[in-house]
């Protein structure tokens, strides 16, 4: 129930934002344009330019059967340029609606291109289409001495720990590639609600008292505001640079001696039991059919980043439905077998994208749905009906290739 009224309540607050005016000298009147090919265009009063990666190229490099079966309401981009960068904004604010927009805002109140970011149905937005340009009830900003860092995603990493890994924690690498981490005062990050964004951020070297968040100050103002490019740009694939940060960032912690008693185990599942959507609804008959590989079952929620890193770090298989449970896969070593679990009406790129950029062996299950899927929304919360027999020829495979490289090497 608290949820639903949680729920409710932010539904209401965004309609009534858009309805009843208050405060409205603070909505932005323009947009600041970014010039990286002549940098003394930049009025250095409203924003500072640190280019990170100019014209950085992420690629796709997954089969084309792969490509074809990715659903076309989230057909990815095979190729996508992206100008990262870390935006210096004197005396600036920020406002974020905490489910799609961000806004970096100057001091002559004009919404920053490239470090705000709106989204529309999941997709990136015009920055003149920001939400903010549509809001016209605005709380006073709380203001901050110092400056703050921000870390908002406009997104699901208020919650989600797949986007917290790759939307939220890898723009503290361009922040360090700016050379103004020192700088920072205050980290505003979209929540501290779950204990994965806590671990997570002490095991980064961010002392907690230097943290706010966006779902406690919504719109902020500072001295100097820093901000980002997001990660993964206006698109959704994941540069490599990514995840060398995220692997760099925590698999040290993998052989670090511990009292950690997670029992580890060389084959995972990683069940969505603790979901209300995308559930594996014969996941009893599935769990049978795994049995006799000695698969261990991962509820990802019940265990600390750590007890995750450990475990992922050792494992030979991870096999599961898609979804953030999976994220713990940038723990596993190269060579790993990944196997991921499709409904036919929800297949989208983010995860083997991940793991062609970090050297798994990966494999996919596509399951027939049982109705007619029209777009994310509905597509996410498709619960999946596993074909068994499709899993158990990929670990027969797998058992044959492992006694034929044994039977090489005798």
């Amino acid at each position: 129930m608290k949820a639903y009224y949680t729920k409710g309540t932010k539904r209401l607050k965004k309609i009534l934002g858009r309805i009843v005016p208050y405060n409205t000298q603070y909505r932005p009147g323009d947009v600041c344009r970014i010039n990286l090919d002549l940098p003394t265009a930049n009025n250095e009063r409203e924003v500072k330019i640190h280019p990170i990666y100019p014209s950085h190229i992420t690629d796709l490099n997954i089969s084309d059967d792969l490509y074809e079966a990715c659903s076309e309401y989230w057909k990815p981009k095979k190729k996508v340029q992206t100008d990262y960068m870390v935006v210096e904004v004197p005396n600036g604010r920020i406002f974020t609606d905490n489910e799609s927009s961000v806004a970096v805002v100057s001091q002559y109140n004009r919404l920053v291109e490239n470090v705000s970011l709106s989204l529309t149905r999941g997709k990136v937005a015009e920055p003149n289409l920001n939400n903010i340009f549509e809001q016209r009830y605005f709380t006073t900003p709380t203001k901050l001495s110092g400056t703050v860092f921000s870390m908002l995603t406009g997104g699901a990493g208020i919650n989600n720990i797949g986007h917290w890994f790759i939307d939220v924690l890898p723009r503290l690498h361009l922040l360090r590639k700016s050379g103004l981490y020192d700088k920072v005062d205050w980290f505003y990050v979209p929540s501290l609600r779950y204990s994965f964004q806590t671990e997570t951020l002490e095991l980064m070297g961010i002392p907690a008292a230097k943290i706010i968040t966006g779902d406690t100050h919504a719109h902020i103002a500072a001295d100097c505001i820093i901000a980002s490019t997001a990660p993964r740009g206006n698109h959704t694939l994941i540069p490599k640079w990514l995840c060398d940060f995220i692997q760099e960032s925590f698999l040290p912690y993998a052989e670090e001696e511990s009292e950690l008693i997670t029992p580890e185990s060389p084959y995972l599942y990683i069940s969505r039991s603790d979901s209300k959507i995308r559930n594996v609804l014969n996941e009893k008959e599935l769990l049978e059919k795994l049995k006799p590989y000695g698969f261990k079952t991962i509820v990802s929620s019940h265990l600390s980043i750590k007890e995750k890193i450990k475990l992922f770090s050792k494992a030979k298989v991870v096999l599961g439905a898609t979804g953030a449970g999976l994220i713990s896969m940038f723990f596993c070593k190269p060579g790993t077998k990944m196997v991921e679990i499709f409904n036919e009406g929800f297949v989208i790129e983010p995860f083997y994208d991940i793991a062609t950029k970090i050297d798994l062996d990966y494999e996919y299950i596509i399951c027939k749905g049982n109705k007619r899927v029209r777009d994310a929304g509905q597509g996410q919360r498709e619960h999946l009906l596993v074909e068994t027999e499709k899993v158990v020829a990929i670990l027969e495979d797998m058992k044959k290739s492992t006694a034929a490289k044994r039977a090489e090497v005798a």
